[in-house]
C-alpha cells in the first residue's frame, strides 16, 4: 500500500511537498505485507523479511498512526512462538490461536498465501 508522508517544514520553514512512499516492505510498518495476525490491540506476529523467523511485535503507542510495530520475541520455530504468546496471555482469541496452530513448524517454510 502507498501512502504520502509529509516531512516537518524545513530549515526556511517552508513545507516541503508530500511524498508518496511505499511501507510493505518495513517491518516497523502498519503496512508491512508480512503481517500473519493480530493477537491483540497492539500486538502481532508478522514474518520476518528474510522469512527464516517469526516476529512478535508490539506497538509503541497506544494511539492509531502513532508510534512504530517494536520486535519482542524472533522464534524461528511455531512451537517457540506458541510459548511466546501464551506466556504472555495472547492466546485467548480462538481464530488467533488457528492461525498460528496452522503455520508450518519452521518459519523458513513459511508461504505467504
Amino acid at each position: 500500500m502507498r501512502h504520502f508522508r509529509v516531512h516537518p517544514p524545513g530549515p526556511s520553514g517552508v513545507l516541503e511537498p508530500p511524498v508518496l512512499v511505499d511501507d510493505t516492505h518495513r517491518e516497523v510498518s502498519d503496512f508491512y505485507l508480512g503481517v500473519i495476525t493480530y493477537l491483540a490491540p497492539r500486538w502481532r506476529v508478522i514474518i520476518c523479511k528474510d522469512r527464516i523467523q517469526y516476529i512478535l511485535q508490539y506497538r509503541s503507542s497506544k494511539h492509531l498512526n502513532k508510534g512504530m510495530w517494536l520486535g519482542k520475541s524472533y522464534p524461528t520455530t511455531r512451537d517457540a512462538l506458541r510459548r511466546i504468546c501464551s506466556s504472555r496471555g495472547l492466546l485467548s482469541d480462538p481464530n488467533a490461536r488457528a492461525l498460528l496452530e496452522a503455520l508450518p513448524e519452521r518459519a523458513r517454510d513459511y508461504v505467504r498465501k
